[in-house]
Parts: C-alpha cells; sequence; structure tokens
C-alpha cells in the first residue's frame, strides 16, 4: 500500500509523488487465508487513517507517534481476534516508511523487509524479528517469527529507525515471499524493478504471497 495526498493506494504505480508527506507499507497476513487477510485490511487501513494527522514538529515526536500508532494497531487485531475465534490465529506482519521533507523513518513489526540500494551497493535496513535472527541459527526455520501485528501486548515491539535519504536512493519494501526465494545478488540487481523481482520469486516456486514496492529518491 502506498499513501499520498490523502489516498490510500493498493497495487498501481504512482510517479512524480511531490507531497510533503507519503508513506509505503508491506503488511504480510498470517493464521489461513481470512485471518491473514483481515489483519492485514485492519492495519493497513488503520496506518492510512493515522497518516491523516503525522506532522511531527521534530524527530523525537516522530518516533513516539509511531510507536504509539503501532501499539494501537497491535491492540485493534488483538481485540478482532478475541470476539471472532475463527480468527483467533490471525496476524500480520508490517513494515513501512514515512517520508516528510529531507527525513523518513522507518517502521518494522516481524519478518516482512526494508532494503536500501546506495550507489550500487545493497543494504538491508530493517532487522527480522524471526527465530533465526534472535538464535543466529540457520537451521531454524524462517518463517518462524516472535512478533506482530496481533501479539500479546506484553510481547509485542516496533522498530523504529530514522533514515537520511539522498537522491538517488531506491528503497524496497517486500514480503518474505520475495526475500525466502530470491538472493541478495538478484534483489540488488533488480532492485528497482517489482515486476523482475515477482517474476524472479515466481520462477524459485512462488509458494507465498509476493509482495514488492519500490521507492526511488
Amino acid at each position: 500500500m502506498a499513501y499520498a495526498a490523502g489516498c490510500l493506494v493498493r497495487d498501481g504505480k504512482r510517479s512524480d509523488v511531490c507531497e510533503p508527506i507519503c508513506a509505503f507499507a508491506v503488511a504480510d497476513g498470517m493464521g489461513g487465508y481470512e485471518g491473514g487477510e483481515i489483519a492485514s485490511e485492519i492495519v493497513a487501513r488503520s496506518f492510512a487513517a493515522f497518516m491523516k494527522n503525522f506532522n511531527p514538529a521534530e524527530d523525537t515526536e516522530a518516533i513516539s507517534g509511531l510507536k504509539e500508532w503501532a501499539a494501537q494497531a497491535n491492540r485493534l487485531v488483538t481485540d478482532t481476534a478475541a470476539i471472532r475465534t475463527d480468527l483467533s490465529e490471525m496476524g500480520t506482519t508490517f513494515t513501512g516508511m514515512v517520508f516528510l521533507s529531507d527525513k523518513a523513518w522507518l517502521i518494522n513489526v516481524g519478518d516482512s523487509r526494508c532494503y536500501r540500494l546506495r550507489n550500487g551497493v545493497l543494504k538491508q535496513l530493517s532487522v527480522d524479528h524471526s527465530e533465526r535472527e534472535r538464535t543466529c541459527n540457520p537451521d531454524v526455520p524462517s518463517n518462524l517469527i516472535y512478533n506482530f501485528m496481533g501479539n500479546l501486548p506484553e510481547e509485542f515491539i516496533s522498530d523504529i529507525t530514522e533514515l537520511n535519504p539522498i537522491p538517488g536512493d531506491t528503497y524496497m519494501l517486500c514480503s518474505d515471499g520475495l526475500s525466502d526465494l530470491v538472493d541478495d545478488d538478484a534483489i540488488e540487481e533488480n532492485c528497482s524493478d517489482a515486476s523482475k523481482l515477482i517474476e524472479l520469486a515466481k520462477e524459485a516456486g512462488g509458494w507465498d504471497n509476493i509482495t514488492v514496492i519500490t521507492i526511488q529518491i
């Protein structure tokens, strides 16, 4: 999803976005088809509503505001799951970027990822909330995550990182349906081409949802 000019945009392409505030996010649902779809929808709509009033006066205010939103969105998912027994295990990852003037903030919950391509060098900016990452054990299945939207409030965390984009940067947000199947070299080579990355993930098996957003500064 993308948010610009007061609108929530899905599955589309925007060029020359010049609004002072814009945001992009990937929410990859879990808990069966219906549960995952509902959880990701709740969080995406909550984020779009939050962005309508996001105009921090300083960096610390931006970080605290994003953390407060994330905690509220997490509660929305858990509260909905509590009243729908068929959705009791639903949840979603969330990785998003908010751009305001010459600043940007990355918010991450789960194992969807954010990469940056700068001067031809690819870097993963987000840290997976996965058991593989936490234990540093490559033998742990990559899909085991300990944090997500819909987590117990006392166990929920959100990582907020302040970034300083420069002209020429390319940022990419993606679900693990891409990052589990396409290696970093291929991502680096095709970082600005979402369609090509999705094609590569499909060719590699494509057994999970594949979501890719590319953002060029």
